[in-house]
């Protein structure tokens, strides 16, 4: 449960962003970003972040999917925290709620893996373009660095890097926190819980 109330804090603080930025639609220009990593000497954090906001700007272009997708995320996102919370205390009748919400976000996890493919796509072909260009872009890193990025970012290895990251972040936590909800070992403590709960206290 504490890994499903992760996810659930998680999912909602990536919602929120994606939804204000959506709303806003205020697109950072790439160009000067990039610019600006000339004096980077570790990539790692100038190219991570690069990644998201090229992801950004291609959910921009796909907004009228985008943008119910992350508000329905926004919404299961704190039913997930709520839930998961309530399942931790063993509050009484949570355990379904629980088993429900895990579900549920496990199914828009996936919903919205394919239905935003296109943006994923355009953000793995522009860290292609990048990928050419790091020494070009970061010319104070240093050639082991370098080395270490440009067979980082090969595409299959973006495209397996998402793929396995839905399943472990999206989709796997979720249904671990689930079975976990169903076991007879958890179903018994409920179980305690409420009749704990429902007897009279003694005088």
């Amino acid at each position: 449960m504490i890994s499903s109330w992760f996810i659930g804090v998680f999912g909602l603080s990536d919602a929120f962003a994606k939804v204000m930025f959506l709303r806003d639609n205020t697109l950072p220009d790439i160009s000067t970003i990039i610019r600006e990593f000339r004096d980077e000497i570790e990539p790692t954090g100038a190219l991570l972040h690069l990644f998201d906001v090229t992801h950004l700007c291609a959910l921009a272009n796909v907004t009228k999917v985008a943008f119910p997708l992350f508000i329905a995320k926004l919404i299961l996102s704190v039913v997930l925290v709520i839930t998961s919370a309530m399942a931790m205390s063993g509050r009484p009748g949570s355990r379904p709620f629980a088993i429900q919400a895990h579900f549920a976000y496990a199914a828009l996890a996936i919903a919205s893996f394919w239905l935003l493919r296109e943006p994923r796509y355009a953000a793995i072909d522009v860290m292609q373009n990048v990928q050419a260009s790091l020494a070009t872009i970061f010319p104070m890193a240093t050639l082991d660095a370098l080395k270490v990025w440009h067979d980082a970012l090969d595409k299959p290895l973006l495209l397996w890097g998402a793929r396995i990251h839905l399943a472990i972040f999206g989709v796997g936590g979720l249904l671990v926190g689930a079975i976990a909800l169903m076991t007879p070992q958890t179903k018994a403590f409920f179980e305690a819980v409420a009749a704990a709960t429902d007897e009279p206290e003694d005088l």
